[in-house]
């Protein structure tokens, strides 16, 4: 009678308490990275023209990142914790090292057999200074403190389809710089429906990515006779794509975004932004590789381009690869990754403090150790 309870229990009890999983990962790349802080080739200040080499800051670069993620399982419950500290050391220019702390909460039930109960809680913290803001050359705030939240269902309202619709706020609190301070609430929507299916041996699928959102700032100066300003904005964003097997290890997907930002106090800041993209996956036993090429138009609605002629415009060309090669020692992985960005824009006047095109690329490769 013993032993019978005690296998009773052993094949209960997984069914009771739940299942747990933890998985960690260690890993750190080693690069370098061009014009980290995105300035251009030259500006004129106060009548002085600087070029490259007094603007432009690059470095040797070392990546440090580590990733814990748990997950519980109950009946039709799962809880999952994620936390991600990174930093990246510059070599050359140590003062302008910066580190980041990712951490999340996500939580789903199962309503029914094809809808779910999702929610999210979240915070970002970045700790990283830009060029000092009480100068004409650069005002970057790019340290910031976010927290935000997510609610919303998951259905799957047809056979190999699976949609999503969500409501989310967020709060991003920038650094103070210079002078200046600023900061935002922000909410919105956002939905995905992915559907795929299977013409012949391997499985496509096509879908669509968007999001609806208000952002409202606070802007105000930290003097003695603070000046505050607000800004109303909405954004929109829609990506539509096809996710195409050319074999069973190679997948391409074409993409096509929209995306666009809604002055809705000034009627100044506006842009329509929209272009092409295409993303190649490749995945065997032991390689995977992800690379991505981006063309985008952004066009200004109202804002003149300084001393060019019409509105603002950019254009952005984005490349990025990553890849990862499993070695003899069993979770230890080598690593790499690249990215470029290239910005140009129709602004001709050096002297603008503002809409200046300019080019970000980092390249490393590294070693990291999944358990």
């Amino acid at each position: 009678m013993k032993y019978r309870v005690l296998l009773l229990l052993s094949f209960v009890s997984p069914f009771v308490m739940g299942q747990e999983r933890h998985r960690f990962e260690i890993g750190s790349q080693t690069g370098y990275e061009y014009n980290y802080f995105k300035s251009p080739d030259e500006v004129l200040v106060n009548g002085s023209l600087l070029n490259e080499n007094d603007l432009i800051a690059s470095s040797g670069y070392l990546d440090v990142f580590f990733d814990y993620d748990y997950r519980y399982k109950w009946k039709g419950n799962r809880i999952r914790v994620s936390v991600a500290p990174y930093t990246r050391l510059f070599q050359d220019n140590m003062t302008d090292s910066y580190w980041s702390f990712d951490a999340s909460v996500k939580y789903d039930h199962k309503l029914t057999k094809k809808t779910k109960f999702l929610a999210e809680v979240n915070f970002e913290r970045m700790n990283r200074e830009g060029l000092d803001g009480a100068q004409d050359v650069l005002v970057n705030p790019l340290g910031y403190t976010t927290y935000g939240a997510v609610a919303g269902l998951e259905f799957r309202p047809f056979n190999q389809n699976k949609t999503t619709l969500e409501g989310f706020y967020n709060f991003k609190n920038f650094d103070a710089y210079g002078i200046r301070d600023l900061q935002f609430n922000a909410y919105g929507l956002r939905f995905a429906s992915k559907q795929a299916f299977r013409p012949g041996r391997y499985e496509h699928a096509f879908g669509v990515t968007a999001y609806y959102k208000k952002r409202l700032y606070n802007t105000f100066n930290a003097e003695t006779d603070p000046q505050n300003g607000q800004r109303d904005w909405d954004y929109g964003k829609i990506v539509g794509f096809y996710e195409l097997p050319i074999n069973n290890v190679i997948e391409i997907e074409p993409q096509l975004t929209y995306y666009g930002r809604f002055d809705r106090l000034e009627n100044q800041s506006g842009f329509h932004q929209y272009g092409p993209g295409l993303q190649l996956r490749f995945d065997n036993d032991k390689t995977k590789i992800r690379a991505a090429l981006k063309y985008q138009v952004r066009s200004y609605t109202t804002i003149q381009a300084p001393g060019g002629e019409g509105l603002l415009r950019y254009q952005y060309t984005d490349v990025s690869l990553n890849f990862e090669h499993q070695l003899p020692v069993k979770g230890l992985l080598f690593t790499g990754t690249l990215y470029s960005r290239f910005r140009e824009t129709n602004t001709v006047d050096l002297a603008s403090r503002s809409f200046r095109g300019y080019t970000n690329q980092f390249a490393g490769v590294g070693l990291t150790w999944k358990l």
